[in-house]
């Protein structure tokens, strides 16, 4: 399924205001990169919880993920995060399935906007 066209890839206001709050631009920086090393890890944890019997692990996973991505302002991958955390909780499995393809694309696109980022407002 293919990400929804009104939906924004990052918003650099979230983690320049994370910046303002912290008073480091180096803080805000770290987290961010943080947030990219551990995405493959988060992606894989829902991956692992979805379609178990465990909804709990697999709405963890999900909700680590969404909350996460609102912090550095990774609005689309919030946002499909948002679309698989309902599909759990309506026991949807197969959209919940469909959802998680969409992953890998997006957390790809939420990578290089956030290094374009990094790489000029917050260097």
């Amino acid at each position: 399924m293919a990400r929804y066209a009104s939906e924004t890839v990052l918003d650099p206001a979230a983690l320049l205001d994370l910046a303002d709050q912290v008073q480091s631009d180096a803080a805000a920086r770290n987290y961010a990169l943080t947030f990219v090393d551990l995405l493959p890890q988060r992606h894989e944890r829902i991956l692992a919880t979805l379609g178990t019997d465990d909804i709990r692990a697999t709405l963890d996973a999900v909700l680590s993920l969404k909350v996460n991505a609102r912090m550095v302002g990774a609005l689309s991958l919030e946002q499909t995060c948002q679309r698989l955390q309902r599909c759990v909780l309506d026991g949807d499995n197969p959209a919940a399935a469909r959802h998680a393809q969409e992953l890998p694309r997006n957390i790809d696109t939420v990578k290089d906007a956030i290094a374009g980022l990094l790489a000029g407002a917050l260097h």
